[in-house]
């Protein structure tokens, strides 16, 4: 493409980009102050780029290569999450075989975005917005690494300008007061070990993750908090329990006294790894319909805006940095929206003749 002005007339801010090879090269030209200088800049750049002077990272390096010798080991010793992302890792590089990072353009993602839509899951289902826009993150974590490593310089990322798809997750199901004595009723037997996990699930707003990765150094029964590992931002926050979760800490931690963990298979003696088919049957059998295990956090969250608690009490307990976050747990329930309206009743002397007219039209 032609050197393009970015900025105004009185303040242009000239750039120019062009392709040799299939390595695009982009860069501001400051200096320029009119049209020509940038075609003369963009000429000088070229002669660099022929005669082997222009030092920018040119993106050469075969992509494939860079995530197995670079990426993966970068991510094992950095990435908390790796293990959970390892999975998508494949399908990025088999879709971007035998390219260089300077022939993958913001148009060869978007057609990666749309394979990522038209594709299916082991279950034969097809990928959630969610899911692509998480293949897409790896990806984007692919070129950032690249940047940091001169492999691509930073306005090469094309990624920058590939937007995700929108979502629409905000649920606001959590366990009505109702639902819960049917819902205990069904943790027992085969599902007697989801009982102490959704207590402290209620009690305390973990995540799934967090309980069944928590260890018994993480438990204070001294100062009777919690210490929850958090797996999104990688740093601990305190957590007070309750009565009905200081118990079930200290059955769990005398039931298995050699295990690190709190919560511990006592089939294997190893943590659990997952139980949400297990919680799945327990809310089928409860008749609790569309309550997934997450939601046990927004009840935790709702409970404490409905009892009153200031935003800033509810995301220190749950961990949030984000004020956005906590507003999505602390959503209006029905019994605080009754409270509300009750408030805006009419005063005593105007309501009463009201209320009779409303029993005599009743009654007739």
């Amino acid at each position: 493409m032609p050197v393009e002005n970015r900025g105004t007339a009185k303040r242009p801010r000239w750039r120019y980009a062009f392709t040799i090879r299939g390595v695009r090269y982009r860069a501001a030209i400051p200096e320029a102050r009119t049209k020509y200088e940038a075609e003369q800049a963009e000429i000088e750049a070229k002669k660099a780029v022929f005669e082997g002077r222009y030092s920018r990272p040119t993106g050469g390096r075969n992509f494939c290569d860079f995530v197995e010798q670079v990426y993966k080991p970068w991510a094992r010793e950095n990435k908390r999450s790796w293990k959970n992302e390892a999975y998508c890792v494949p399908m990025i590089t088999a879709y971007f075989k035998g390219k260089t990072f300077a022939q993958i353009s913001p148009l060869l993602i978007e057609k990666f975005k749309k394979h990522l839509r038209d594709a299916k899951t082991k279950a034969d289902q097809p990928y959630s917005p969610r899911y692509v826009n998480y293949y897409l993150e790896k990806l984007g974590s692919i070129f950032t690494l690249a940047t940091k490593e001169r492999e691509i310089a930073v306005e090469d990322n094309p990624c920058r300008r590939v937007a995700k798809l929108k979502l629409d997750n905000k649920r606001d199901r959590y366990l009505l007061d109702e639902e819960e004595p049917e819902l205990f009723k069904q943790l027992v037997e085969p599902r007697a070990h989801l009982r102490p996990l959704v207590i402290v699930a209620i009690g305390t707003g973990m995540r799934l993750g967090d309980e069944l990765n928590l260890r018994k150094r993480r438990v204070d029964l001294q100062r009777n908090v919690i210490n929850v590992p958090n797996s999104k931002t990688g740093k601990d926050y305190p957590v007070p329990m309750n009565p009905d979760v200081r118990a079930v800490m200290l059955k769990l931690m005398r039931e298995h006294p050699e295990s690190e963990f709190v919560f511990t298979n006592p089939k294997t003696g190893k943590p659990y790894t997952g139980i949400k088919r297990a919680f799945k049957t327990a809310c089928t059998l409860a008749g609790i319909n569309d309550l997934h295990w997450h939601d046990l956090r927004h009840t935790f969250g709702t409970r404490l805006a409905d009892a009153g608690f200031s935003e800033a009490t509810i995301a220190a307990l749950m961990g949030h940095t984000d004020p956005e976050t906590t507003r999505r747990y602390t959503h209006a329930t029905d019994r605080a929206k009754h409270a509300a309206v009750e408030a805006a009743r009419l005063r005593p002397e105007q309501s009463k003749p009201m209320q009779e007219q409303a029993q005599m039209a009743g009654a007739a």
